[in-house]
């Protein structure tokens, strides 16, 4: 009597799966990483349904829907990280996150060399980077490098000129979020590269000589 598993297409059904299998994990990104893997699931599903190999058909089996439900929370993400980066840097939705402080004007915000342990959005008032000599005003964002710089120091003391109202956002959320939240991460990512271009843009007209 002739076994399916003697018959080549059984074989070549199998060998598909392997090869889908491998060429997804040769994938440098994880979407198509997961197609491999889902098309090798299929294809093996079929093998051990026909050969018949009942540990193959279980594993497979279980390995599908979790494979897909992967590559959805993906295209998900892909697609959350696309809307962010479309989106405006308004922070209003994570406020409720914030917790409000407010002060008089004189108030140390931090000093120099200090370990920064929060990040801060100026609500109203006026604040003064003193080693740097600028003023930041409402809207204006402090503190939010020096969760991710590898010394993880202060680099300059902020003194409040005016009375103040601020929102603040402690480091553990700050991570927190900037996993959690593409919105956020985006957002932190923006205001980064903005205040490294404006240095960039200070120190090369620093540069530039003066007009006679």
């Amino acid at each position: 009597m002739l076994n399916l598993t003697d018959l080549p297409w059984v074989n070549i059904i199998g060998f598909s799966g392997g090869a889908l299998t491998i060429w997804g994990m040769f994938r440098k990104t994880m979407i198509p990483l997961r197609l491999g893997a889902i098309g090798g699931n299929v294809a093996f599903l079929f093998f051990g349904l026909l050969a018949p190999s009942y540990p193959t058909l279980i594993t497979h089996a279980i390995l599908l829907p979790l494979n897909t439900i992967r590559i959805f929370q993906m295209m998900r993400l892909v697609r959350e990280i696309r809307e962010s980066s479309s989106q405006d840097n308004s922070l209003e939705p994570l406020l409720p996150f914030m917790q409000r402080e407010q002060a008089k004007a004189g108030t140390v915000l931090f000093r120099k060399n200090d370990r920064p342990d929060l990040m801060i959005v100026i609500h109203s008032g006026a604040v003064l980077l003193e080693e740097l000599g600028a003023r930041c005003g409402e809207g204006d964002v402090l503190g939010e490098i020096g969760v991710f710089t590898p010394d993880n120091h202060r680099t300059c003391t902020a003194v409040c000129e005016t009375d103040w109202v601020l929102h603040t956002l402690s480091n553990e959320a700050i991570v927190q979020l900037y996993y959690q939240n593409s919105r956020f991460g985006m957002f932190i990512v923006r205001i980064i590269v903005q205040r490294l271009l404006k240095n960039w843009q200070d120190a090369d007209a620093a540069t530039k000589p003066m007009p006679v």
